[in-house]
């Protein structure tokens, strides 16, 4: 019998080398191609995180560092797997050594799982052809089990304390084994008759603790959990195992593994958790130990067919890798190397992606209901950043297929992405089980499914996809412009995929849908074309991407800098008068201006008066003129003259240009002549139509046919100022936060188009009220008061109302009392935030 109390690390002597035994590795074919892509890659991904980080792309800021939080960890992730896939190798099997070794190969049995299938795999162990004893650790000391190990010649073992689970069951036979190597099979996973000549040869190098082969699956064609459950494994078998060769990282899995007995004795046997070959490996390597990944298919196993299955083995194994991150890596942190470091630190963060998944479901979500946006960015210049990085990451992502084990692996694995995405509740489960310390019971992942609909365990899910679509249209409804589409289309799209996850479970319902469309006649013709299609991608197309991928990485490198340049080209232009860009924000300055008195009937710019503004000459602070308020006759758009805009903008003198645009004025787009003349136009300029509409549907679609108009014809530097036509009925005109720079409230008595424009309490009320408002500076228009000085009145108003960020003067009026202060309440100016005036926490 053995002794599992030492633990003392390895000494030099007891690992001392052959010159002759050394492993040796090879480069994969592709290899050297892979690490241009990749360079490519870390080029993008460096510039795109240079960009996603720029202070002023920053919208709603808690919904933005939840999205920050998302990126970082989707970043993360490409940036773990190419750094395997830069050094993807595979070890060159030593010639057969002189003398056999004794092995002892264990397989276990639980109650419950089919015997069948365990009667199989010990049949199967029974045929390897290299002299070994097998054993059956079988928990529930079956009678039949008994007699089939007895028939078949198999040890079979049964314990009384059950401790340590699957760890304790194997440690429990390994007190009896006498083998100096032990192999340790799941119950589902058949081994080849060679399996054991393509592992010992390794183990001649008496530095290799375990030896560790691939894990494959030959149930795929079960139902869509089998075949997104073996999807998800793939490329962890592939380039990703075979990289960790190269960092003596080499993982231990479950199932297929061949240890060195003294390396096991010197870590004390198998450790114990939910993810006991994690931990395993994690006190080899600590330990000193290497390991060696030989990509061979020697085994078959089963991969979990049912949404329950799946989900079990998924929250064991989150919980098992969270426990390991948070309790067993720093403890064992000092004794690993370098690489061992990263590796166990990045590894268990792959199931982090559910957290991650539950922030990408909820940020739109927040959004709409919310009517904010967490990212304020234009959708060419996203298109120019992230078009580089995703394309050359799909390039590396299929080159790397060339790696994978066996042939059909190839594919998109849409399924298996879904899957995975729709694992998010269970994958949060295990990080918040762990952070809690809530134990999960080990138990064995059921290895057959039956066909049946899995509706109750799929209700996160559901409920999801009813929260998404309920959003969306809630959210629409607030929010009329692009970026509300933008959050609705998230949403949506979230919802689908929650849906497709909600459908993989229901086999019985899939089963009755096939069976119905393979006899339907109109379905055939498509049925076959999509196989034409699904042949063609992965016969033809699939292949060929390694030797187009380097040309068609440079290009879209090529693209995407183009596209950058342009914009950035465009960017430098529009804020180069760094005295403009509180047209954006509004900031904490208060600014004024004054409307220009004009002749009867102007036709052109040219017609208006010349205007020298007054300041005032009391201690107070003087009031510049930085507004020009231009009034122009109702049409679609005005007749403009750009030099005599250029005259007031060199006084630093900002126009904003107001007219009436009568029902239907937009119909005839020969009103797009007009705007192009400012197509050329240096600066940025204000906008402020006043549209006559019969609804509030129509009004809204008048405006942003206004808006997207002058962009089509070329006119993208604008800032747009809404005056809404009812002050009591804000959100029905409102046209978006995509079209509007400024809302504005006109108090002149000549305004006649607002039918409540005599107290400001009812727009004030509202905006508070109503979050879309919240990112957008105040203008207000206001007659010149002849009994109190301008200067004074802006202060007092502006004390009141912090939310007002411009004071425009119209003609003198009168009036002791201002229209904007009838009805309105004192109240205590908040604080003014530099981007936004936060009208939320006022009261009334």
């Amino acid at each position: 019998m053995l002794d599992f109390s030492s633990t003392a690390p390895l000494t030099q002597s007891s690992i001392a080398q052959p010159a002759d035994t050394a492993i040796r590795y090879r480069l994969v074919a592709g290899t050297r191609q892979m690490r241009w892509l990749v360079f490519l890659g870390v080029l993008c991904l460096v510039q795109f995180i240079y960009w996603f980080a720029n202070p002023e792309h920053i919208g709603y800021a808690p919904l933005f560092w939840m999205l920050a939080f998302s990126v970082g960890f989707k970043l993360l992730r490409l940036a773990h797997e190419w750094y395997h896939y830069v050094n993807v190798r595979e070890p060159i099997l030593p010639p057969p050594p002189a003398r056999q070794r004794t092995v002892d190969m264990l397989t276990t049995a639980c109650p419950g799982e089919p015997r069948d299938m365990i009667v199989h795999t010990l049949e199967a162990m029974q045929a390897v052809t290299y002299p070994h004893t097998s054993y059956l650790c079988d928990e529930g000391n079956d009678p039949y089990l008994r007699q089939v190990c007895e028939l078949l010649g198999v040890v079979h073992v049964t314990r009384q304390v059950k401790v340590d689970a699957k760890a304790g069951n194997i440690n429990n036979a390994l007190r009896q084994a006498t083998g100096e190597f032990c192999v340790v099979l799941d119950p589902d996973h058949a081994p080849t008759p060679d399996f054991l000549d393509k592992v010992m040869a390794y183990f001649e190098n008496p530095e290799i603790g375990f030896v560790q082969v691939v894990q494959a699956y030959g149930n795929q064609q079960e139902s869509l959990v089998a075949r997104g459950a073996a999807e998800q494994t793939y490329h962890f078998y592939g380039p990703l195992m075979m990289g960790m060769n190269s960092y003596g990282t080499a993982q231990a899995i479950g199932a297929n593994c061949t240890f060195r007995r003294a390396a096991l004795d010197s870590i004390g046997g198998h450790a114990a958790g939910l993810t006991e070959d994690m931990h395993t490996a994690m006190r080899l390597h600590a330990q000193g130990w290497k390991s060696v990944y030989a990509p061979v298919v020697v085994s078959r196993g089963l991969a979990p067919s049912s949404l329950g299955a799946y989900y079990s083995q998924q929250l064991k194994w989150s919980r098992g890798c969270f426990d390991l991150l948070f309790h067993v890596y720093p403890k064992l942190f000092s004794k690993f190397t370098w690489r061992q470091r990263v590796h166990y630190f990045t590894l268990p963060l792959y199931f982090l992606s559910g957290i991650v998944a539950l922030i990408d479901l909820f940020v739109p979500l927040l959004g709409l209901w919310l009517s904010k946006f967490p990212w304020h960015v234009s959708i060419p210049s996203f298109v120019a950043h992230m078009m580089p990085l995703m394309g050359i990451g799909m390039l590396i992502r299929l080159s790397a297929q060339r790696w994978l084990r066996e042939p059909h692996e190839r594919g998109l694995h849409l399924t298996g992405g879904l899957l995975r995405i729709g694992t998010w509740w269970i994958y949060s489960l295990g990080f918040f089980y762990t952070l809690l310390n809530v134990k999960v019971p080990y138990i064995p992942t059921p290895k057959e499914g039956e066909v049946r609909n899995e509706w109750r365990i799929a209700l996160p899910n559901m409920l999801m996809v009813v929260a998404s679509l309920a959003l969306a249209a809630y959210g629409l409804r607030l929010m009329h412009d692009a970026y509300g589409w933008m959050l609705a289309g998230l949403a949506m799209l979230n919802a689908g995929i929650m849906v497709a996850a909600v459908l993989m479970g229901q086999q019985a319902l899939l089963h009755k849908l096939q069976t119905r469309l393979t006899h339907a006649q109109f379905i055939k013709p498509l049925m076959d074309m999509a196989q034409q299609e699904y042949k063609w991608i992965h016969g033809s197309l699939l292949p060929a991407v390694p030797r187009i991928a380097l040309p068609a990485a440079l290009f879209l490198v090529f693209l995407g800098g183009a596209g950058q340049w342009k914009i950035g080209k465009w960017i430098i232009q529009r804020q180069r008068y760094t005295s403009e860009l509180w047209l954006l924000t509004g900031d904490d300055q208060v600014r004024t201006g004054h409307i220009l008195s004009t002749p009867e009937e102007p036709t052109t710019l040219a017609s208006y008066y010349p205007f020298t503004p007054q300041t005032s000459k009391t201690e107070d602070f003087p009031l510049a003129t930085e507004i020009i308020g231009l009034d122009f006759p109702a049409a679609a758009f005005p007749t403009v003259a750009a030099p005599r805009l250029e005259n007031y903008l060199h006084k630093g003198q900002m126009p904003m240009l107001s007219w009436v645009v009568p029902e239907g004025a937009l119909l005839d787009t020969a009103w797009q002549a007009k705007a192009r003349i400012l197509a050329r136009f240096p600066r940025p300029l204000m906008f402020r139509p006043q549209i006559q509409a019969r609804s509030a549907r129509q009004y809204r679609r008048t405006w942003q046919k206004l808006v997207n108009g002058l962009r089509k014809a070329g006119v993208g530097q604008t800032i747009w100022v809404w005056t809404p036509p009812a002050t009591d009925s804000l959100t029905a005109y409102y046209p978006g936060i995509a079209t509007v720079d400024w809302l504005c409230i006109d108090n002149t008595p000549s305004n006649s188009l607002q039918r409540t424009t005599s107290s400001y309490a009812s727009f004030r009320h509202q905006a508070a009220t109503r979050s879309e408002f919240h990112q957008t500076p105040v203008m207000v228009i206001l007659p010149m008061p002849a009994q109190e000085k301008p200067a004074r009145l802006l202060q007092r108003l502006t004390e009141r109302y912090p939310e007002v960020k411009a004071v425009v003067f119209g003609p003198m009026t009168q009036q002791a009392t201002l229209p904007l202060e009838q009805k309105a309440s004192l109240s205590r100016p908040a604080p003014v935030d530099r981007r936004v005036a936060s009208l939320h926490h006022l009261r009334y």
